[in-house]
C-alpha cells in the first residue's frame, strides 16, 4: 500500500486513513522513525510509563478482585493485561 503525502510546515505529514487503519494507530500513539533503503520507515511503538503501569495494576486489582476469583484467575487476567501493553 503506497499513499502520497505532502510535507508541511515544521516537516509534518498526515498519515492517510487507510494506512492508519491497517496498522491500528490512534492519536497520541508513538512511531519510531528510521532511515531504511533510502526512505523513511515508521513503526508503531508502545511506550509504558512505570508509574502509570503501577497505578493501572492497582486499579485493576481493586476493580476485578472479588471473593469469587482465585489467585490463578487474577494472575491470568494480569498476564493478559501485560500482553496488551
Amino acid at each position: 500500500m503506497a499513499e502520497l503525502v505532502r510535507v508541511k510546515d515544521k516537516f509534518q505529514v498526515t498519515i492517510p486513513v487507510e494506512v492508519r487503519a491497517a496498522i491500528s494507530i490512534q492519536t497520541g500513539d508513538y512511531l519510531e522513525a528510521s532511515v531504511y533503503e533510502g526512505g523513511i520507515l515508521l513503526r508503531p511503538k508502545r511506550i509504558s510509563d512505570p508509574k502509570g503501569a503501577t497505578s493501572s495494576i492497582l486499579d485493576f486489582l481493586r476493580n476485578k478482585r472479588t471473593a469469587a476469583r482465585t489467585k490463578s484467575d487474577i494472575d491470568a487476567a494480569l498476564n493478559a493485561q501485560r500482553d496488551a501493553w
